[in-house]
């Protein structure tokens, strides 16, 4: 047996059943226009305190990274020598004459 004939009428049902509730859904909606209004308003809350949570740490984060560059830009008394000896020596091998 050819699987299209088992797939078509499938498709069928499926569309049948699809147009079927979305007609109820919407008979349901005329019959009581505030509880379309409820259902909206219900989303748009979820999706507003949502936003508000991205906003936050869309905020929050440049106070990070100023306060990481800030702690960065402070160098600490030994790591400031280190740094330095370190830079000096790379240096030193890196020139020609201090080389092999």
């Amino acid at each position: 047996m050819d699987l299209t004939w088992l797939i078509l009428p499938a498709a069928v049902g499926v569309f049948a059943l699809r147009t079927v509730l979305i007609g109820r859904r919407l008979k349901a909606a005329a019959r009581e226009p505030g509880l379309a209004d409820l259902h909206a308003f219900k989303d748009a809350k979820q999706d507003l305190q949502t936003h508000r949570r991205e906003l936050d740490a869309a905020i929050a984060s440049p106070k990070a990274h100023l306060a990481s560059a800030k702690r960065l830009s402070r160098p600490s008394a030994d790591g400031a020598r280190a740094r330095g000896s370190n830079l000096d020596r790379m240096v030193e091998e890196f020139l020609p004459e201090h080389r092999s």
